[in-house]
């Protein structure tokens, strides 16, 4: 019985159950998508990235969030306004004290999660740029010393 069955017979077969199928399932759980993508209109996306269904972060996120572009921003001026201009031309305790300077106001050093991305931020960049090394212990000390 299946060998009198064509190949070409078979495919169209499978198509038109695939066809089934999606319209099943769009029909099922997409239909609002649907309805407005046949009407022309785009749909709108209600979600974040987190998936949450809320457009701006409200409360403790919008926080988190500023805080990380805060951070991202920190992070960025140090690589170019502190060891792109110093280069390798600087000391260890002057690349320090500029360091301290310009990290006086920035209280995210008083969040670990925060102090260990900038402290790790500043062995990579002092290593690369300026050719210094610095140790966890030596900058955590100096950020004690800054809240003090």
């Amino acid at each position: 019985m299946l060998s009198n069955v064509s190949w070409g017979e078979y495919l169209t077969a499978l198509v038109i159950l695939v066809i089934v199928y999606y319209f099943f399932v769009g029909s099922k759980y997409h239909q609002k998508e649907i309805k407005s993508f046949l009407s022309g209109k785009l749909p709108k996306k209600n979600k974040t990235a987190s998936g949450n269904g809320q457009d701006k972060p409200t409360g403790e996120n919008a926080m988190t969030d500023a805080s990380f572009d805060e951070l991202e921003a920190v992070v960025n001026d140090l690589r170019y306004a502190v060891f792109e201009r110093a280069g390798r031309s600087v000391g260890k305790q002057e690349l320090l004290n500029i360091l301290k300077q310009r990290l006086a106001k920035y209280e995210g050093l008083q969040r670990l999660a925060y102090r260990v991305a900038i402290n790790n931020a500043i062995i990579a960049n002092a290593k690369e740029v300026c050719g210094i090394v610095f140790s966890e212990y030596e900058l955590n000390s100096a950020w004690d010393k800054l809240s003090q």
